[in-house]
């Protein structure tokens, strides 16, 4: 396991239902910054496709076997370097679709995948009705360590990054498709769960809008364990880079050890409350 990561984010505007288009902008976007030798490249949700709920079953694919895989398998290789899949629609066997992350080791390999397990039903959003839900928390060990999944909606459930914590992920991913208004709750959100883990979170959101009523936020962000965003994207289409230091991380964690304060015997009334308090 390397102690020192360069990081690249790849932070786009999709093209509406334009996966070849969208492909080539990656593709392009990962030549240009090859000088930068990044150990690991993570890309926004549904980067392939855009926002557009109708129309991604019509898109989805297999993982591996589709062209997306196919694309990111060769350039991984090519480049010598892992890359988070941000997530796109996949088609599964028995004719199910998920909203997949997946990870590409330098060899080319895909080496895990995460099947988004909050979908974003509010404000118009039904994602529920052409996605179905996953059941677990996925960690994919790679040569630079131990990376935890997690899909945008996902960022707003504390106990999953909690889980990814404790079972030893040294980086965890939120790749995102965020939009306004809602900034303040995507900083907010994601800098608490590098603080409250004490882990470097990589979050990788699209930009740009979408329809007369949705604009992404863009804000791709590497945040270290102090909740300090090392890196950012801004608002526009383009990149981040950053080199994150697992050792410091380890020292940060050894130093202010919060995550061997926790006293699970006496949340016992949390295990009693399952569900959410009535409206």
């Amino acid at each position: 396991m390397k102690n020192k990561v360069k990081i690249l984010g790849i932070q786009i505007q999709p093209e509406m239902g334009n996966k070849k288009a969208n492909l080539e902008k990656v593709k392009n976007f990962i030549a240009q910054y090859s000088w930068y030798k990044p150990d690991l490249i993570v890309l926004p949700e549904v980067f392939n496709t855009g926002v557009d709920h109708k129309a991604l079953q019509k898109m989805a694919e297999p993982v591996p076997g589709g062209a997306t895989t196919e694309l990111l398998a060769g350039l991984a290789k090519k480049y010598n370097t892992n890359i988070v899949m941000g997530s796109f629609a996949e088609k599964l066997s028995d004719n199910d679709y998920k909203n997949t992350s997946a990870v590409i080791n330098r060899q080319g390999e895909i080496i895990g995948k995460y099947h988004k397990i909050h979908l974003f039903d509010y404000h118009g959003s039904e994602e529920s009705k052409y996605f179905s839900a996953g059941n677990n928390a996925v960690i994919v060990e790679t040569d630079i360590g131990k990376i935890g999944l997690t899909v945008c909606f996902d960022i707003r459930f504390p106990e999953l990054y909690r889980c990814l914590s404790y079972a030893g992920a040294d980086i965890i991913t939120n790749v995102a498709a965020f939009p306004y208004p809602k900034l303040d709750h995507w900083l907010t959100l994601n800098k608490a769960r590098a603080i409250e883990n004490l882990i470097y979170m990589v979050v990788v959101n699209q930009c740009g809008k979408v329809n007369i009523k949705r604009q992404n936020i863009g804000m791709s962000m590497v945040i270290n364990p102090w909740g300090e965003i090392i890196s950012c994207a801004g608002g526009d289409e383009g990149v981040m880079t950053a080199e994150i230091d697992l050792e410091k991380q380890k020292k940060i964690r050894k130093n202010f050890n919060i995550l061997e304060d926790r006293k699970p015997e006496c949340y016992e009334v949390c295990k009693q409350t399952t569900k959410a308090p009535s409206l």
